[in-house]
């Protein structure tokens, strides 16, 4: 009888611990999937967890601002999943005590099969000839020799969160991005660019690092050395629509000295803001090497720009010129 009560004992008890480790396996299991569920949420990574916020605020204005962050930041895959969420439990443990250690590198995390999952990027997208700068365009394909190995972040990592603490990578589509691997095109243009001119010395005296179209002064130009603050500043600043176009962007920088008249290389040199080679023609006996010669502002009041007005003469001059 006695040992009879024990089994029974025994085996309510048992019954009772295995409803219990149970229902804490099914709440565990449960809690957990909440939990990861939670945590893989644009609104954790960018309003609960703060040391995110920056990267929240770059990719909201990023073109990938639709995208999920955990499409790019968790691989393809259940294994990839879990071994991410294990991982991140440590980032967890360092905000709830303050261990966080600035800037996070969000970029770390990206592999190329994240970019190249269903709906994102494809094979036919990066198969694609790609043009980077002009005038002197430079072709490139992503599955070129020395290419297809690369991550994608390798060059696109400021895509997303360019601006954010700790990405400080160029764009990709620019030279400083090609030369972190090209060391050689630092020193010689023609390692990627085919001058679209005949050759005038070294491509630096005119071109700058950042834009192939940008450069400052130093080489031939047809209108004379560049020399003082016009051999300092780009191309684009006195050619605004273009450096085969006479320069029409000097009153941005000179003002508006005439009324209106914005075709200052028609007087004015390069070299010397100040002399004119204006000739003005023969008006009377003022005009230009008339008896009585007078300054321009003696007859044109309203500026250079409009004709003359004679205060002399009734407002009118004699010949009807000017």
């Amino acid at each position: 009888m006695a040992a009879r009560g024990r089994r029974s004992w025994w085996s309510r008890w048992w019954k009772r611990l295995a409803i219990v480790v149970g229902v804490l396996v099914v709440l565990f299991i449960g809690g957990s999937a909440v939990a990861a569920r939670f945590t893989e949420s644009n609104k954790f990574c960018g309003t609960d967890c703060h040391e995110m916020w920056p990267y929240r605020d770059t990719w909201e204005k990023s073109t990938h601002a639709e995208v999920d962050c955990v499409q790019c930041h968790i691989p393809p895959g259940m294994v990839n999943f879990v071994e991410t969420k294990l991982a991140a439990s440590r980032e967890v443990w360092v905000h709830m005590t303050g261990q966080v250690k600035a800037p996070i590198k969000v970029t770390r995390h990206v592999p190329n099969s994240a970019c190249m999952r269903s709906g994102c990027h494809t094979a036919a997208d990066i198969s694609k000839t790609l043009k980077l700068g002009a005038p002197a365009a430079v072709a490139f394909k992503h599955g070129s020799q020395g290419h297809e190995k690369q991550l994608c972040i390798a060059c696109h990592a400021s895509l997303v969160h360019a601006g954010a603490p700790g990405v400080t990578a160029p764009p990709a589509n620019s030279m400083p991005a090609c030369l972190s691997c090209h060391t050689n095109g630092t020193k010689d243009c023609s390692y990627c660019h085919q001058a679209p001119h005949a050759d005038r010395g070294p491509c630096a005296d005119c071109h700058g690092m950042t834009s192939w179209t940008g450069g400052t002064g130093g080489g031939p130009h047809p209108g004379g050395p560049l020399t003082g603050k016009h051999g300092q500043i780009s191309c684009e600043t006195c050619h605004t629509k273009g450096v085969n176009v006479p320069p029409d962007g000097c009153i941005d920088c000179h003002g508006d000295q005439h009324n209106g008249l914005a075709n200052c290389v028609q007087c004015h040199t390069i070299q010397n803001w100040t002399p004119s080679k204006f000739t003005h023609p023969q008006e009377g006996e003022h005009i230009p090497r008339g008896e009585v010669p007078l300054q321009c502002d003696a007859c044109h009041l309203n500026g250079f720009g409009q004709p003359a007005s004679c205060p002399c003469h009734g407002g009118n001059p004699p010949s009807g010129g000017g």
